[in-house]
């Protein structure tokens, strides 16, 4: 198994990256925001939704399905 570290950045890679940010600032592109998004609104809400509609879905359909007669 290789022994390379892919941690670092390597010198032509930081060289573009610096000629990249100096183009953005010459063109006047703002850095991009960093999101604030939380944990809760970003995973458990959606999941919890998706629950709800899951149930409701097979609700329906055992519906359908006369399951409940």
């Amino acid at each position: 198994m290789s022994e390379e570290d892919w941690t670092t950045q390597s010198p032509e890679s930081a060289e573009a990256d610096e000629e990249a940010d100096r183009i953005d600032r010459a063109a006047g592109i703002p850095e991009p925001r960093q999101t604030s998004g939380s944990f809760v609104m970003s995973i458990v809400v959606p999941v919890i939704i998706g629950g709800i509609v899951l149930i409701g879905a097979f609700w329906w359909g055992a519906g359908q399905l006369g399951l409940f007669d």
